[in-house]
């Protein structure tokens, strides 16, 4: 009767046109890819951990979960990238053939797919490649000719029309003249309905001494950008700008390349710095300001501020006080921003080999305009001041910022 069922089993494998890889493999993990607590959080696992799958198309490509006895595929993504870590944004219509898997390729799924571990008594279990979700769950690749049917309603959606995102927990848009800027942020209420915007402006400040005696700042308004890609699927949303910065009369910087990859309940504000030319040369003391400045309009709800390393929380309320002040001081990569609505946590991501160094920043001054802005005054601008930038290299690099959004019916934190 065992063989029986194990000669069922082998055949419905068959049947459903699974071509499974033929040599058992080192067991690969997946990570999450924000450590966000959601309910759709993502995880990926780096193609480099399955060496059987590369070079196969990317459309064979397939992860598979094991629930009540049976294999079954899950929705998956698979993001291209190049050995610097930038995301292969073309269209399919501007390749030669088909895309074929490479070592530096992403595979995302949702962390809440993984399932049970499969049997030892499996037909070919040996054969297929077993991905590690931490101690909670398995996945298994293989390959196939049907890939597991998209979502009728994609996790995170581009509306065109808007240059905006939508998913079930926000709504995310862009600046029409800046789009590497976020200038609304709403919360969803449900199925039909947002929360008005709470957001006033996204702000980017550059300030320094250049040739060693002419002091300069720059803002949004000495930036050029457009927006270049957007590539969608079934879990996420990458969204690419290219974007320069006005040196000097007419002189711009290289083109800088921001990518957003938006998720369910996240976004991975991703800037690539790839600089051919020593900043130290030209310049000193360079400093950047990052930052979200939010509305004060009737209506909206009290925000609060936090950091661990701040004793205790700063309600914002337009009015500098000694508190708010040494927020300023702390070198640190992580705040929060809470409301009734629900709850921003931001974590800023700076490689080792990236000679920046972090500091907080706050200025909650209702009475001092900020430009360029849409409502004067700053009401709990909140973000980054990164200082050495004139210490960096010509290498690629990527400076990270994670936002997760925890609606406020969301108890756990991440």
């Amino acid at each position: 009767m065992h063989h029986q069922q194990a000669v069922r089993r082998a055949c419905v494998l068959a049947c459903t046109g699974w071509l499974f890889l033929s040599a058992a493999l080192a067991q690969p993990g997946a990570v999450p890819v924000s450590g966000c607590a959601s309910p759709d959080a993502l995880a990926v696992v780096p193609a480099a951990q399955l060496p059987a799958l590369l070079g196969k198309p990317v459309q064979q490509v397939t992860l598979l979960q094991y629930r009540d006895s049976e294999l079954s595929p899950i929705v998956t993504q698979i993001d291209q990238r190049d050995q610097d870590g930038r995301y292969l944004l073309k269209d399919v219509s501007d390749q030669d053939g088909p895309a074929l898997l490479g070592p530096d390729d992403e595979i995302v799924f949702r962390l809440s797919d993984g399932a049970a571990r499969l049997p030892a008594g499996f037909p070919r279990a040996e054969s297929l490649v077993e991905i590690a979700i931490g101690e909670t769950g398995w996945v298994y690749a293989g390959l196939s000719g049907r890939a597991a049917q998209p979502p009728a309603r994609a996790r995170t959606r581009y509306l065109p029309d808007t240059d905006s995102i939508e998913t079930d927990v926000y709504k995310i848009g862009f600046a029409e003249r800046h789009p590497f800027l976020i200038d609304r942020f709403q919360w969803r209420l449900d199925d039909r309905h947002w929360h008005p915007n709470s957001l006033d402006a996204m702000k980017i400040r550059h300030q320094g001494v250049m040739f060693g005696f002419i002091p300069f700042r720059r803002t949004s308004k000495d930036y050029s950008s457009r927006l270049t890609r957007v590539k969608t699927g079934p879990l996420r949303v990458i969204r690419r700008t290219e974007n320069s910065v006005r040196i000097f009369w007419q002189l711009k910087t290289p083109a800088l390349y921001v990518d957003y990859v938006m998720m369910p309940g996240s976004f991975v504000m991703d800037t690539i710095v790839d600089i051919p030319f020593n900043l130290g040369l030209f310049f000193s003391h360079v400093e950047t300001l990052t930052t979200i400045d939010w509305l004060d309009t009737p209506g909206l709800p009290q925000l609060t501020i936090r950091s661990p390393a701040a004793t205790s929380g700063l309600p914002v309320n337009g009015r500098m006080s000694h508190a708010k002040t040494r927020f300023n001081q702390l070198s640190d990569t992580r705040f929060s921003v809470h409301s009734a609505w629900g709850s921003v946590y931001v974590q800023l991501d700076i490689p080792d080999d990236f000679p920046i160094k972090p500091w907080l920043f706050l200025s909650d001054r209702a009475d001092v305009i900020d430009p360029p802005e849409n409502q004067p005054g700053q009401f709990g601008n909140v973000g980054y001041r990164t200082t050495g930038w004139e210490n960096i290299d010509t290498e690629v690099h990527h400076l990270k910022f994670t936002t997760c959004m925890i609606p406020a019916d969301v108890q756990q934190a991440p």
